[in-house]
């Protein structure tokens, strides 16, 4: 099995791997004594391209790559479809890159050596490395339902700072004091948006900020959600993920809590797990369809040049909460 990656072959040639891309994909628009080089140490290394990058020269793959760290969310699915409905409009196939562990410089250079005309990017974690390795992309990246730290890259999804924000002021309005904000342990950089927004409302208030941390795993929660409910239950609960939340209000029913008389909680999804619970859950909903068509949309401008921009702004859409049995 040929184990030389594309990575391997620019650091051999001292170029990006935009560069080797390119030489694979669109010859003609690299200097002949760079191409020459770089097709030189292919041949040494005995490269072997993804097959749907070979022959595409002097042609565009009409292929996406979505890239996503896990699949298992009910909004990961949601969003995907949107970004498939749009997909085929515009006449495009669609690639799924799953990453197992980190999105290094391994995993991308698979991606950018798989010949696809633009990417999608679902993941809730930026982190500086993943940055760097994206600049090295030559074709455009859009982040779906998480705003670009860099103007180099566009983006479709939620003002979550801004929704947060007002969700608690709305529920300070209602006359709670007491709301406690359920994030996880892993840090996500929505989810640290939404943290900001719940903490502005409460300092604006004068109001004791009340954050806890949880592992997302259900067996885990419970036994935190124990101890939080050993001492008092709060008035209300915000949390960043609808699952976690209707694990938090079970818990709290079968200590014998009634929801929404002595706790109220929100998510902050509107998956199909909201309308499953008993009590319904009240959410603010994410509209991740819409998020992924728009988002398909946004690169198809940048990948037909219909946008020319060097500075790609972030698309922001509009939020609701959908208010329901398990707040008053």
């Amino acid at each position: 099995m040929n184990q030389t990656k594309i990575y391997d072959i620019a650091g051999a040639a001292g170029v990006s791997l935009a560069t080797v891309s390119r030489v694979l994909n669109h010859p003609e628009k690299v200097k002949e004594s760079t191409r020459n080089k770089v097709l030189k140490i292919i041949k040494e290394k005995g490269y072997k391209p993804n097959a749907n990058a070979r022959g595409l020269a002097s042609r565009r793959s009409t292929t996406v790559a979505i890239v996503i760290p896990k699949i298992s969310r009910a909004s990961v699915a949601e969003m995907i479809q949107g970004i498939d409905d749009s997909a085929k409009k515009y006449g495009y196939t669609l690639r799924l890159f799953i990453a197992e562990s980190k999105m290094d410089q391994d995993f991308w250079g698979e991606v950018i050596a798989s010949s696809v005309d633009g990417i999608l990017l679902m993941n809730d974690e930026v982190t500086k490395e993943m940055i760097m390795n994206l600049k090295n992309t030559p074709v455009p990246v859009i982040f779906v339902n998480q705003l670009s730290p860099s103007d180099e890259f566009g983006s479709v999804g939620l003002d979550y700072e801004e929704c947060a924000y007002q969700t608690t002021k709305t529920m300070i309005e209602k006359g709670n004091k007491d709301i406690l904000f359920i994030s996880t342990e892993h840090k996500y950089t929505v989810n640290d948006m939404k943290e900001e927004g719940y903490k502005k409302a409460m300092k604006e208030a004068n109001l004791p900020v009340n954050i806890f941390q949880t592992t997302g795993e259900i067996n885990i929660n419970e036994k935190d959600f124990d101890e939080i409910l050993d001492k008092k239950a709060p008035e209300v609960a915000l949390v960043v993920r609808d699952s976690i939340a209707i694990s938090f209000m079970n818990v709290a029913i079968k200590r014998g809590y009634k929801v929404p008389e002595q706790l109220q909680v929100i998510g902050f999804q509107n998956t199909k797990y909201a309308v499953l619970s008993n009590p319904k859950l009240t959410c603010v909903d994410t509209p991740v369809y819409e998020i992924g068509a728009k988002a398909m949309a946004y690169l198809t401008d940048l990948m037909t040049g219909k946008t020319t921009d060097r500075k790609y702004p972030n698309i922001l859409i509009d939020y609701r909460i959908v208010w329901r049995d398990s707040t008053k």
